[in-house]
């Protein structure tokens, strides 16, 4: 256990390390490891955990009883509604995560080391490697190495780093625009945004949590206005793409389905028939119609006390960053998945590490 503590920061560079390897560079690689890499995740951060297993559970620790009956619930309503097994980890990794979110505090150093390896990638991915992912996706990885490049320039304080930030940002913007990544600039202007308010934010807790409320309630409700919309507006090209690009069907498949069997959900194995995989297109939608209404419900618990924790944080581009991956997941599932629902913890750690002063949190 001693060992576990003292090289627990190193642990998890190198698990941040293998995810950013095995999913960013080469693209038959990152299929063949990302089948493995919900179960990479849980057991890393059980196993770097472990040498407060013993005090949680004598003290009770709410995040533990949380990710505790998050793991059975989920399994329970898996083996009911007929699920893959794997589809278990999607919400268990996300109370892995919010339990250890809460033991892991990085050092300037590693926050510098993981702020470089993912925002360096980003001459790899202009010269070549982009060409064999999905344009979604590379739009998404672009925005991200964004927000990482810029947490990078603060923690080692570069002159001129506002100037240079910005530039980043709109560089990583107008990449993602000419691939015609909707998700990923919708994200980018919810980071702008949330820039922009956030002394407000953390001046006047009502308008963080409605963010919080937007960011989250708001992901389930955009597909019924979605839908909505489609109907009312028909089609729109935007971008070369048409506004409401099929979407509105799987939802209101999904939608329909899940009505029927609302507390186990449809499970994972559901035969979509709007689409010839089986692929959501949003993140806490994800939970809700595979996992149903109890899953649901605890992973937005989760997120709260997630969220709880880092307000008051100095650390404004993380935080942002956080809430950028939450909205947009509106349009894709990215943050409950890994490598992203690593790289999202990444931003909630950052907050909550040494060097960042916490003012108001849950304990």
């Amino acid at each position: 256990m001693d060992a576990i503590r003292k090289y627990r920061e190193h642990i998890f560079c190198a698990l941040v390390t293998y995810m950013v390897a095995t999913s960013f560079i080469n693209q038959t690689v990152y299929a063949v490891t990302g089948v493995v890499a919900s179960l990479v995740v849980f057991v890393i951060l059980g196993m770097i955990t472990l040498p407060e297993l013993h005090d949680s559970y004598v003290n009770l620790d709410k995040d533990l009883i949380l990710l505790t009956v998050t793991v059975i619930v989920t399994a329970v309503c898996a083996i009911l509604a007929g699920s893959n097994l794997g589809a278990i980890l999607i919400p268990a990794d996300m109370a892995m995560i919010g339990y250890a979110s809460k033991k892991i505090r990085l050092s300037k150093r590693s926050v510098v080391y993981i702020s470089f390896i993912f925002a360096a990638l980003v001459i790899l991915w202009y010269s070549h490697v982009r060409w064999s992912y999905n344009f979604n996706m590379a739009g998404f990885t672009f925005m991200l190495m964004s927000y990482f490049a810029m947490i990078l320039y603060e923690e080692k304080e570069l002159e001129h780093r506002r100037f240079i930030s910005i530039f980043t940002f709109l560089t990583a913007f107008i990449l993602s625009t000419l691939y015609h990544s909707r998700t990923a600039m919708f994200g980018m202007l919810a980071f702008l945004l949330i820039c922009l308010l956030f002394d407000r934010m953390m001046a006047h807790k009502w308008l963080y949590w409605l963010i919080f409320a937007l960011a989250t309630l708001g992901q389930v409700l955009f597909t019924r206005l979605y839908m909505i919309m489609s109907e009312v507006f028909g089609n729109r090209v935007v971008l070369y793409k048409d506004i409401f690009s099929g979407r509105q069907e799987i939802w209101g498949e999904l939608w329909e389905a899940f009505l029927k069997t609302p507390f186990t959900g449809i499970g994972s194995a559901y035969d979509l028939k709007s689409i010839d995989i089986f692929e959501v297109h949003n993140g806490l939608f994800d939970i809700l119609c595979v996992h149903g209404v109890i899953v649901f419900a605890l992973v937005i618990v989760i997120l709260v006390r997630l969220f709880s924790a880092v307000y008051g944080s100095k650390s404004k581009t993380a935080v942002c960053a956080a809430y950028s991956m939450l909205f947009a997941s509106f349009f894709e599932n990215f943050f409950i998945v890994p490598p992203y629902n690593l790289l999202f913890m990444c931003f909630i750690v950052f907050a909550m590490s040494e060097g960042h002063e916490i003012v108001k949190g849950i304990k």
